[in-house]
């Protein structure tokens, strides 16, 4: 399939690029991501020449601005992404609830009902789920709900899961376009050593570790 032919995908809170390049290689054209730190532009830019890379404030930006800066025109986003900022919510810092930072989850909201992307996945850290922090979670699904989308139960993925030698777990709000169909949630095939090597009577290669 040429890039032309691939579903379209545009980033929010971009970074360098680590969702840009599963969702490459998962057979996605990145076509447009957006980031407001400077050297992160400058690298995405690097990693990602064919994508339309834009240092901006997602807080201040529109859909019309998103169509516009990452030259879409009028063409169909099947699936807007990102990972907006977690340090309201992420249980090794302050946990700080009045954290501006965190109110751009519900940017991402805005911009899902602008853009009416098929799908959005938004990652985050595993606090989100947990004590106060919930409230932006159900604020934002019923943002998004009120905006036309169904949402499926929160993805608690752990990364050793899907053989990647980091105990690190997080959590993907999938949406989809009602009429659409529902998106089913991964299930990884590696275990970690300290865990045992059998999920639900199945036998799993160990994760690679950083030695390995």
């Amino acid at each position: 399939m040429s890039r032309a032919e691939r579903p379209i995908g545009v980033e929010l809170f971009a970074g360098v690029g680590g969702m840009s390049l599963g969702f490459e290689e998962a057979g996605f054209n990145v076509v447009a991501a957006f980031e407001l730190d400077e050297i992160h532009v400058e690298y995405h830019q690097k990693n990602f020449p064919r994508c339309q890379t834009i240092k901006a404030d997602i807080s201040e930006l529109n859909g019309a601005d998103v169509r516009r800066l990452g030259k879409l025109g009028d063409r169909q986003i099947d699936v807007l992404f990102g990972g907006s900022p977690c340090q309201g919510f992420s249980l090794i810092g302050r946990r700080d609830h009045e954290d501006p930072r965190s109110e751009l989850l519900f940017d991402f909201a805005r911009l899902v009902d602008e853009l009416k992307p098929n799908y959005f996945v938004v990652e985050n850290v595993g606090g989100l789920l947990i004590g106060d922090a919930k409230r932006f979670h159900d604020d934002f699904v019923a943002l998004v709900e009120a905006a036309g989308y169904s949402v499926c139960a929160p993805w608690l993925l752990k990364a050793t899961d899907f053989g990647v030698p980091q105990r690190r777990t997080r959590v993907f709000i999938v949406g989809y376009k009602r009429k659409l169909t529902k998106p089913i949630m991964p299930i990884g095939s590696f275990a970690d050593a300290t865990e045992g090597s059998e999920r639900n009577g199945s036998s799993l290669e160990l994760c690679p570790t950083v030695w390995d």
